[in-house]
C-alpha cells in the first residue's frame, strides 16, 4: 500500500463529510484527529469514521498531535490564514477550503507561511477535479477544438431570503466576512474556466445585485466579464432565484478555433461540436474509477510523498480570489478593474456588513 498519512480535519461543517469520506475510502490515509469546538458536531463527524479519530475541542491540540501529517482546514474564509499559519508552524502539509481566503494579503502570508516551514498548502478547488471538467480538459489538450479563445458560464442558484427559512451557516450571514456568491462559489466558477482556457483574467468588469437576499447575503446575482492574456475573455454569470430550482444547462461553454464543448455541471458526459457534427463524449475510465474527493486528497498525498507541486497552488487559487475581488471593486466603482490589483487592496475584502448590502428590490 505505501505510506499512510495521518489527516486531521479542522471544524466538522457540512464540506467535512466528504473529506472524512476520502479518508475511509483511499487507503492512502487515516483520519486520526477531528476538531471541534462544537463538541456535538465533532462528534458525529467522527462517529462517520470507521477510524476512530480523536475528538479535540481546540485545533491547536490537534496542532500538537504527532499522528497527524496533513490537515484539512474547514473553518469560515476569514479564519484560514491564522489556522493556515499556526499548522505551518506545527510542521504539518495544508489543504485549505476554497476560499484561499478573505484579503490578498491573508493569502499571500499562508504562501509565506508554507514557504517558511517547508510544507504543502492545496487549496481546495475542487470543481476542476470533477470528471466532465477533466475530461473536457483532455479534450482540449488534444488539440480537437483548435486554441480556446472563450468561456461561457452560466449558473443558477438559490437566494436566501429570510422568509424562506434561509441556513443560519457563517457562508449565508450579512455580518460575517464571508463574502457572497462571487467570493463563495464564483471562486469554483473562476477556477475551472482558467483550468480548461489556459487563460487567466487581466481586467474584470462585474455587475452585482441583491435581489431576494436582504440581511443574508452580500449579493445573489452577478455577471463578471473577464478579458484574458491572450486576448481572450472568461463571462462568469450566476442567478439565484428564491426558489431552489437549478437549470439543466448549468455549466461551461468552451469556444475553441475549430470547435467548442459543453460541459455541464450536471453529468458527466460532455459534447464536443466541430465542423463533421456533435459528438457526446463520456469521461476516460480513471476519471471515472474514484471519486472527486479521493482524487483530489489522492493527488494531494502523492505531491508530499514526491515532493512535487500541489494539485492547486496557492499561486493559482490566489488568482481565483483577486478575480472576485476585482469584480467587487468593479460593481461599486462601475469601472473596469486591471488585474493584478494595486498595493492598496491588500486589505480590501468586498462587501461585509448588512448596511453594505443593495436594498432588496421589491417584487
Amino acid at each position: 500500500m505505501g505510506e499512510q498519512l495521518g489527516y486531521g480535519m479542522i471544524a466538522c461543517g457540512r464540506i467535512s463529510a466528504a473529506h472524512i469520506g476520502a479518508a475511509e475510502e483511499y487507503e492512502g490515509v487515516r483520519l486520526v484527529a477531528v476538531a471541534d469546538p462544537d463538541q456535538e458536531k465533532a462528534r458525529v463527524a467522527a462517529d462517520r469514521c470507521a477510524q476512530a479519530p480523536v475528538i479535540y475541542a481546540d485545533y491547536r491540540d490537534l496542532l500538537a498531535d504527532d499522528a497527524v501529517d496533513v490537515v484539512v482546514i474547514g473553518v469560515p474564509t476569514h479564519m484560514h490564514r491564522d489556522v493556515a499559519l499556526d499548522a505551518a508552524a506545527a510542521g504539518k502539509h495544508i489543504y485549505c477550503e476554497k476560499a484561499m481566503a478573505h484579503t490578498l494579503r491573508g493569502a499571500r502570508e499562508m504562501m509565506a507561511g508554507r514557504d517558511e516551514h517547508g510544507v504543502k498548502l492545496m487549496i481546495g478547488q475542487s470543481t476542476r477535479f470533477q470528471p466532465q471538467f477533466a475530461m473536457a480538459r483532455r479534450v482540449i489538450e488534444s488539440g480537437a477544438i483548435g486554441e480556446v479563445y472563450a468561456v461561457n458560464a452560466r449558473f443558477t442558484g438559490a437566494a436566501n431570503s429570510p422568509d424562506f427559512g434561509a441556513t443560519d451557516s457563517w457562508r449565508y450571514q450579512a455580518q460575517s466576512a464571508g463574502n457572497g456568491h462571487i467570493i463563495n462559489f464564483g471562486c469554483h466558477y473562476i477556477d475551472t474556466a482558467r483550468f480548461l482556457s489556459g487563460h487567466d483574467p487581466v481586467r474584470v468588469s462585474a455587475w452585482i445585485d441583491n435581489f431576494f437576499s436582504e440581511g443574508m447575503i452580500q449579493e445573489d446575482q452577478f455577471a463578471v466579464t473577464a478579458r484574458c492574456d491572450g486576448d481572450a475573455v472568461i463571462d462568469i454569470a450566476l442567478y439565484s432565484p428564491p426558489a431552489q430550482i437549478y437549470a439543466p444547462s448549468d455549466g461551461y461553454m468552451i469556444f475553441g478555433t475549430e470547435g467548442f464543448i459543453e460541459a455541464r455541471q450536471r453529468g458527466q458526459d460532455i459534447t464536443v461540436t466541430d465542423a463533421d457534427g456533435s459528438e457526446q463524449v463520456e469521461p476516460d475510465d480513471d476519471l471515472l474509477a474514484e471519486s472527486t474527493f479521493v482524487r483530489i486528497h489522492r493527488l494531494l498525498c502523492e505531491s508530499i510523498l514526491n515532493d512535487t507541486a500541489e494539485p492547486v497552488t496557492g499561486e493559482d487559487a490566489l488568482v481565483n480570489l483577486e478575480w472576485g475581488l476585482a469584480a467587487y471593486l468593479s460593481g461599486e466603482r462601475d469601472e473596469w478593474m486591471d488585474l493584478p490589483l494595486a498595493a492598496d487592496y491588500a486589505d480590501y475584502a468586498g462587501p461585509q456588513l448588512a448596511r453594505s448590502i443593495p436594498a432588496t428590490r421589491e417584487r
